[in-house]
């Protein structure tokens, strides 16, 4: 059972490209349905709020060239959504892209095999930055 706080225990930071797209709030405004947005909204409200992230919430990529990177993990109308990244700190996770996992298929199709690498690489290199992610705690 994972248990829930009150209290704000850990900050997201969202890739920003050297065009200024932030990548989770446009990936998040693109989902298909209201439904996949309030899913999102609420499994990164929870997140936010539990001190020890654990399977099956969160899994490090397997395979030797995604050492040290890791995928948020939930449901949305049936399809399993993640979003990938890495911990920059104990308390501060980096989302570097936001993707849809079904079948052995990724949407977008080269965000492991390509994307998520080049935008960590990109922040290590200084040629994009991060920008802190605002949880959306409801009106």
């Amino acid at each position: 059972m994972i248990f829930c706080d009150k209290v704000v225990k850990w900050r997201l930071y969202e890739y920003v490209s050297p065009l200024e797209r932030h990548s989770i709030t446009e990936w998040r405004n693109g989902l298909k349905t209201a439904a996949r947005k309030a899913d999102l909204d609420t499994f990164l409200r929870i997140q936010v709020k539990i001190r020890d992230w654990v399977a099956p919430s969160v899994k490090p990529l397997s395979g030797k060239r995604w050492k040290g990177l890791f995928e948020l993990r939930w449901k949305s109308d049936g399809v399993p959504h993640r979003i990938g990244g890495y911990f920059a700190a104990p308390d501060e996770f980096v989302m570097l892209i936001g993707f849809t996992h079904n079948a052995n298929k990724y949407d977008p199709s080269e965000a492991l095999e390509k994307t998520i690498l080049q935008r960590k690489r990109q922040i290590q290199n200084g040629e994009a930055s991060l920008s802190e992610y605002k949880v959306i705690f409801g009106q």
